[in-house]
């Protein structure tokens, strides 16, 4: 498995793979970019993988000469393409010296060594498109490289695995892959649903008291429509509170001092993935909303919502094509223009004021979860995928 990435573990559907196939007696190795900060250590995502890290020197030289944000775009890009070509070619050697059965790549940076390393070795190369990453936002830093990638490499890969439906349609007709993309969604483990009192706790301890708690839990910005939530939360009837909850980057990295002072909007800071089921469980609506200027966005069906439903929680979701027919067509919640405050405050107003229709939403939230909208049913094509193809 390769990414280009830091942080493993922050990519829950790469996680639970390596899970699942270690398990099943497969032996897994991880190439990603070793932290920035050596003390960070290299995490081990499954029990039994084994973990290298790739040291981008480049990127700690140009740290060293210009900091870590340099002022000059310039200088900007250029130590973003030496520590890309530095992880490539690193990673490409990594691969080699792997001698493994199958490739895959996490996203697409790391599809050019696992394709290169994987054709020197005569085996099947796997891409695990989580994003449409040269359509991940309207402004992709050299869309044009990222687009020419996606066209010279989909061809040449094997197998490609997508969260959705709608992408995998993109990646067969547009991007030609040489296969039908197999589309396994974002679903977390299977659990029980837990019984927490843990954000009413929180919130009583701060003096607040409410009936009903909105949770949004998540990346903190702007493409996820923080601003239309907060302007919704002054429209939510009284006892309603929206709790927000999760990491922020550049402008959003304080974004209590960006979200509008209002008694009915709480910001709690982060916690790791693997101890936010008690947050979740606790709150009695979720809500999950992303902004409609990109195809990544508009064909989203992100894990979120499916750890929403795993606890139960009804969902105030977008009204797009890759959470509609769960949302509503489950009816496991409401879905709404994401960057209309006043549909965002009426769908959240109308579910606190039904907690029979709440709980009707909550059964078959509960229902769909344990019966397909989890890991353990959802992973079995792509567990099959690579036992064919390691067996060969």
């Amino acid at each position: 498995m390769l990414v280009y990435g830091e942080i493993p573990t922050g990519l829950p559907p790469m996680v639970n793979l390596a899970a699942s196939l270690t398990e099943a007696g497969h032996q897994i190795e991880l190439v990603h970019v070793a932290p920035a900060l050596p003390s960070a250590g290299s995490a081990v995502p499954a029990p039994g993988m084994r973990v290298t890290p790739l040291q981008i020197r480049s990127r700690r030289l140009f740290h060293k000469l210009f900091g870590r944000a340099p002022r000059l775009a310039a200088i900007a890009a250029l130590q973003y393409a030496a520590s890309y070509l530095e992880f490539v070619t690193k990673a490409v050697v990594a691969g080699l010296r792997s001698r493994a059965d199958a490739y895959e790549a996490n996203d697409l940076p790391a599809l050019p060594p696992a394709v290169v390393a994987a054709r020197l070795r005569g085996k099947p190369v796997v891409f695990r498109s989580h994003e449409l990453w040269s359509e991940a936002s309207p402004n992709v830093r050299f869309a044009a490289f990222w687009r020419f990638l996606e066209r010279s490499l989909v061809p040449r890969c094997d197998y490609v695995v997508t969260p959705d439906l709608n992408r995998s349609r993109i990646y067969e007709v547009e991007l030609k892959a040489r296969r039908p993309p197999v589309t396994i969604r974002n679903c977390p483990p299977y659990r029980p649903p837990a019984v927490s009192t843990r954000l009413r706790d929180e919130l009583c301890r701060r003096g607040i008291r409410c009936t009903t708690i909105v949770l949004y839990q998540g990346l903190i910005d702007s493409a996820r429509c923080i601003e239309e939530i907060a302007e919704a939360a002054r429209s939510f009837d009284d006892g309603i509170v929206l709790v927000i909850m999760g990491t922020g980057y550049g402008k959003w990295t304080n974004p209590a001092a960006l979200l509008p002072s209002d008694a009915r909007i709480v910001v709690l800071p982060p916690v790791p993935y693997n101890e936010l089921v008690p947050f979740t469980a606790s709150a009695d609506i979720g809500i999950l909303l992303y902004r409609n200027d990109c195809r990544n966005n508009y064909y989203c069906a992100p894990n979120k919502l499916f750890e929403y439903l795993m606890m139960g929680l009804p969902i105030v979701a977008a009204n797009y094509p890759g959470m509609l027919p769960i949302v509503e067509g489950e009816s496991v919640g409401l879905c709404v223009d994401p960057q209309s405050p006043a549909e965002i405050a009426a769908a959240v107003n109308r579910l606190a004021a039904n907690p029979d229709g709440r709980q009707h939403m909550r059964e078959n939230g509960l229902r769909v979860s344990k019966e397909r909208f989890n890991w353990e049913i959802e992973s079995v094509p792509l567990l099959q995928l690579y036992e064919s193809i390691t067996q060969r």
